[in-house]
């Protein structure tokens, strides 16, 4: 389900702000370049890879596609995490979290943005990781991520279309706390259910 309505969010950044497809594929004289750095301040987290765990209250985020946990947290906001080498993956996040010192922390100065600017970055990931000539570079630079030119519209304010990205997000933010809670449920039970410490015997089923 999270997959797919990541997919419905992207085809939809794809349609307006790259095909311009509600305009008849031109861009609208209303809409002008942002660069990324307009949005947000580039930062870094500040924790090394030893700050890592299976176990903990708050997902650790690194370079890597998965997610670590811990028990210590310097951020609590809605923020999109780029790694800083890597495979230069995209993750974005609401809420209290911690990162590692090489992932990028981009908190935008107005909340409701976040989701649509991780669809923008996510998107323009590739182009952001080459080097002026051509090639892949080795990692990402705060010049990098600053620097990176988006269009949409002049009155961004009132463009309900970014409500409608952070709505998907939110979505997908709750169905992954509940699949999280039915799993930490399970392996409670479980456990209580094998010791016999729960009494199933006498619990019928139609």
């Amino acid at each position: 389900m999270n997959t797919n309505l990541e997919q419905q969010a992207q085809a939809i950044f794809k349609s307006w702000f790259i095909d311009f497809e509600p305009f008849g594929g031109t861009m609208p004289d209303d809409w002008i370049e942002y660069r990324l750095g307009d949005f947000l301040p580039v930062i870094t987290g500040k924790k090394n890879a030893n700050t890592a765990s299976e176990k903990g209250r708050y997902p650790f985020f690194s370079c890597s596609h998965a997610i670590s946990w811990t028990d210590e947290y310097s951020f609590d906001a809605n923020a999109i995490l780029v790694a800083g080498n890597g495979d230069f993956n995209v993750k974005w996040y609401n809420g209290k979290f911690e990162a590692y010192q090489r992932t990028y922390v981009l908190i935008p100065t107005i909340s409701k943005y976040a989701s649509w600017l991780y669809y923008a970055v996510k998107f323009h990931l590739s182009e952001i990781t080459k080097a002026a000539r051509g090639s892949v570079i080795s990692f990402i630079t705060k010049g990098n991520l600053e620097d990176f030119q988006l269009i949409a519209p002049k009155e961004l304010n009132h463009f309900a279309l970014i409500d409608q990205f952070a709505a998907i997000n939110t979505t997908i933010d709750n169905n992954i706390k509940e699949i999280y809670n039915l799993s930490a449920l399970r392996d409670t039970l479980l456990p209580k259910l094998m010791s016999g410490e729960i009494d199933v015997s006498k619990i019928e089923i139609d």
